[in-house]
């Protein structure tokens, strides 16, 4: 459901919404974490979250 990708040092998780593909920084180099943070946001997609994560505070 949900697809990782790496970038320099930086994993990225690429999933899609009503058609819309939606790229996100997991903002970890740790691949381990990458893959937890991926199930995270396949469960909340699941459970219909239309934002399994909060964007940063600008």
């Amino acid at each position: 459901m949900a697809g990782l990708f790496k970038r320099g040092k930086i994993y990225y998780a690429m999933y899609y919404v009503g058609g819309h593909k939606h790229r996100i920084s997991l903002e970890t180099d740790s691949l381990q974490i990458a893959k937890e943070k991926k199930r995270q946001i396949e469960s909340a997609l699941l459970r219909g979250v239309d934002t399994p994560c909060r964007p940063k505070p600008h």
